[in-house]
């Protein structure tokens, strides 16, 4: 099994090499809390704790396997990005500079993530770049919304799935490192739900994009429970050393 060091170290080095992002502070885990480690609760609506996903791919796909339904100008985006990536001329994204990476981007992160639940929120914390997502129960997206790097996201359960959508995603923001792209039409929408004797986490995201895509397709991400991980620190701006030119090409130094 990789260690969540080692994933970490990988995903840093995809990152300068997709996107050439700026190198971060160090990214291991502080020491564990003490006393024996907890053990996930077997209440299927109790997310609770730290997680963190498994494996690392730097890639939304569909989940059936089927190829991405880019629309045109989609496909020619993500193309022209991987073409510049292999001429060593990367060309930069919102996490380059140091702002966050969007939904659903953010949830593929190979860095712990920490969740907190009241009756009226499920809170999301991110190591990466400290971000932090607030799902707002029970409540319907108010009509005047202003566009933001996380979007907005409220949630309800469905059974033992806990469904979170989220609108007004930034134009800022991919959908992934490799460079899929998004229009001002993204919505996605998260069923998570607890596998494997509560020990994981499965989350099926759905990308609606008419915009960008020419129907809805689902990826999927997994994550363990990880209670021996305590979040820290991540700023971003310490070592931003990755340049950006008037062409929005990045250099890495």
């Amino acid at each position: 099994m990789i260690s969540s060091q080692a994933v970490r170290r990988a995903a840093l080095a995809a990152a300068l090499l997709v996107v050439a992002a700026p190198l971060t502070a160090a990214a291991q885990s502080a020491a564990p809390p003490p006393g024996p480690l907890a053990q996930p609760t077997a209440d299927p609506h109790d997310f609770t704790g730290v997680w963190q996903v498994k494996g690392y791919q730097s890639r939304f796909v569909p989940a059936d396997g089927t190829p991405t339904p880019w629309l045109p100008w989609a496909k020619t985006e993500f193309d022209k990005r991987q073409q510049a990536q292999k001429e060593g001329r990367p060309m930069t994204d919102s996490t380059a500079q140091c702002m966050p990476s969007g939904m659903p981007r953010v949830m593929a992160a190979p860095y712990p993530i920490k969740i907190m639940q009241t009756p009226k929120e499920v809170v999301i914390m991110h190591e990466v770049q400290h971000l932090f997502r607030i799902v707002f129960m029970n409540e319907a997206h108010p009509e005047d919304l202003e566009r933001t790097f996380m979007g907005h996201s409220v949630g309800r359960w469905d059974g033992d799935t806990l469904v979170i959508d989220t609108a007004a995603n930034s134009t800022q923001t991919l959908l992934d490192e490799m460079g899929d792209p998004h229009s001002d039409k993204l919505h996605v929408v998260e069923r998570i739900r607890k596998i494997d004797g509560g020990k994981q986490l499965e989350n099926m995201i759905t990308i609606d994009d008419p915009g960008a895509y020419s129907k809805p397709w689902t990826a999927v991400r997994y994550y363990d429970w990880k209670p021996e991980i305590r979040l820290i620190e991540y700023i971003c701006e310490e070592n931003n050393r990755n340049g950006t030119d008037a062409n929005g090409v990045v250099t890495a130094k």
